[in-house]
């Protein structure tokens, strides 16, 4: 989070409305921080089949000032695995009998929509191989995209600038609804 240096505002008789200043940097979190973070998520899945979809909170406290985008809905789960990465494990097909099936092979075999650095928009399937079929399989587990990080990284000086921006209003503000002694 950026780092926010504060000074004392004195006035002459007057004391400043300080929940004016807490309104606004909620209300600007509200109106502009948290739509545009959800797109930046968005944007991300735009081309994927079963996209999530992103929720967000926003958290004004004392200690710091932060935004929360968290997956939601029913396709969340694959955001989670690609996003942080999963484990070598066993995959068994849901029911008795049915294999699980697969392109296997070829020239490239398979190339994946993401890599490891969090860059996307790649072709995602397989290309050439032949169908096989398995009663299990040892998934090698995949690399964390770390897309949040990403989106944090490219965001973070355009949030500084924006919640600094809502204290200069939230603190006139203040100065203006302030009430005299």
């Amino acid at each position: 989070m950026p780092k926010v240096a504060f000074r004392e505002i004195r006035s002459r008789g007057l004391h400043p409305n300080w929940g004016a200043v807490v309104k606004e940097v909620a209300a600007t979190m509200d109106r502009k921080s948290k739509p545009e973070l959800i797109a930046a998520h968005e944007r991300i899945v735009a081309d994927w089949r079963n996209k999530p979809e992103f929720r967000a909170r926003k958290f004004v406290r004392r200690k710091g000032l932060r935004i929360y985008v968290y997956p939601a809905g029913e396709h969340k789960m694959i955001w989670i695995y690609v996003s942080g990465g999963t484990r070598a494990h066993t995959i068994k097909p849901r029911g008795p009998g049915y294999p699980l099936r697969f392109q296997w092979g070829g020239p490239g075999s398979y190339k994946p929509k993401t890599n490891t650095r969090g860059q996307y928009k790649g072709p995602g399937k397989v290309v050439g191989g032949k169908e096989v079929h398995f009663m299990s399989v040892q998934h090698p587990g995949n690399e964390p995209r770390r897309f949040e990080k990403i989106i944090a990284r490219a965001y973070k000086p355009i949030f500084a600038r924006d919640m600094e921006n809502a204290f200069r209003r939230g603190i006139r503000r203040a100065r203006r609804e302030g009430r005299s002694r």
